[in-house]
């Protein structure tokens, strides 16, 4: 091989830097195993962490990585089923849950009630005169006589 071809082939290849050779640490954190989201293929590894005792610390890593998945599919489904067999007392509940979007659509189109008012509601407050005893008395005239009778 002649000088001027062995130049050339040492300008093509890429030397390495040496402060990249020292900058990388090699810690294991390649990638190996299944891919996280692979059902199929990570089965095998999260049955093996119940089965099977690991033999280096990548392995337990894998059967761990691949039970994650199971058991976060598993803790969810538990909290769906117990919230729908038996959910919780309050109205805010009643009012926002996946139930209740069923009986909303339905209400939407067979409306019993106009959504507008029709006519003027009429109430049985005279409230100028509500307004009248609270800024002069500080009470309601017929408050008083109430409190006494259930005491």
């Amino acid at each position: 091989m002649s000088v001027l071809a062995a130049t050339l082939r040492n300008a093509r290849v890429q030397r390495s830097i040496p402060a990249m050779r020292t900058a990388r640490r090699h810690l294991g954190e390649t990638t190996q195993g299944p891919p996280p989201m692979d059902f199929k293929a990570n089965i095998k590894p999260a049955i093996e962490f119940f089965t099977k005792d690991p033999v280096s610390y990548t392995e337990f890593k894998q059967q761990c990585s691949s039970l994650r998945l199971y058991a976060f599919i598993a803790v969810n489904a538990g909290i769906v089923v117990s919230l729908f067999m038996d959910p919780p007392k309050s109205s805010y509940w009643r009012t926002y849950s996946p139930l209740y979007f069923f009986s909303w659509c339905g209400g939407c189109f067979s409306s019993k009630q106009p959504l507008f008012l029709t006519e003027k509601v009429e109430r049985e407050v005279d409230v100028p005169d509500v307004y009248k005893q609270l800024t002069l008395s500080r009470r309601l005239e017929g408050a008083a006589e109430e409190e006494e009778e259930e005491h």
